[in-house]
């Protein structure tokens, strides 16, 4: 499901001024810059159907689920706005997006 979808994916984040690489990787699509290729968020499939599940790129330099009660999971759809608009604070997003704007 996130194979056929990456280029999608990609455009999303361009939309929304982050250039991005994306790689699938055991089952699941991590996303990176793509010009420091620094990690931002991992989704894995979670059954049939387009929900996922969002990773976020710890401190201890790993993808770890979000949240101490376990994953989140939602539709793709929902997952890109949650990643784009940084809801839990994880992804760095208002940094990559003022890092582009310098460059």
């Amino acid at each position: 499901m996130l194979k056929e979808k990456q280029h999608m994916i990609a455009a999303y984040f361009e939309s929304h001024g982050i250039s991005v690489e994306t790689r699938i990787i055991r089952g699941g699509l991590s996303i990176y810059t793509k010009t420091r290729k620094t990690p931002i968020t991992r989704f894995i499939p979670m059954g049939r159907g387009d929900g996922v599940e969002v990773m976020w790129y710890s401190h201890s330099d790993k993808w770890d689920h979000i949240g101490d009660f376990g994953g989140v999971t939602m539709s793709l759809d929902n997952a890109l706005e949650y990643v784009v608009s940084d809801a839990p604070g994880c992804f760095l997003i208002d940094f990559l997006k003022f890092e582009r704007s310098r460059s």
